[in-house]
């Protein structure tokens, strides 16, 4: 029972590291530039759907803050058929016919002076 749910997170993992097109350090390098600029100009010409990530909606203002919320789909497959253990190894006739939609989160935040001028960048969420 145990070794079920070690597979499972095993290919959870696996899935996660494996899924294109999250590349943060491109992200951080590509966001550094707006540090200095006003809110007005980040929202303007921020475009983060050229960079192929997905965006929630329009980005949300306060006084202290321009956020941006990015979406990281994912799709894990669920095992099915664990195989047969012999009591040294665990068959390879695993088998996927189902699978389950799950949705990470990354909302880049820019703070903002008194002026509106973006002086950091911070990250929060699991798909950062």
């Amino acid at each position: 029972m145990n070794s079920k749910y070690f597979i499972f997170a095993f290919f959870l993992i696996l899935q996660g590291c494996a899924t294109p097109g999250w590349q943060s350090v491109k992200l951080q390098d590509y966001l550094q530039p707006y540090i200095g600029q006003s809110a007005d100009n980040i929202q303007q010409n921020l475009n983060l759907r050229s960079l192929g990530y997905q965006t929630l909606k329009q980005p949300q203002k306060t006084n202290q803050n321009l956020v941006f919320t990015v979406l990281r789909p994912m799709n894990i497959p669920i095992p099915m058929n664990m195989g047969i253990s012999d009591g040294s190894r665990l068959s390879t006739s695993t088998t996927y016919s189902q699978s389950y939609d799950i949705n990470f989160y990354c909302h880049i935040i820019f703070e903002l002076d008194q002026q509106q001028i973006a002086r950091s960048i911070r990250y929060e969420g699991k798909a950062c």
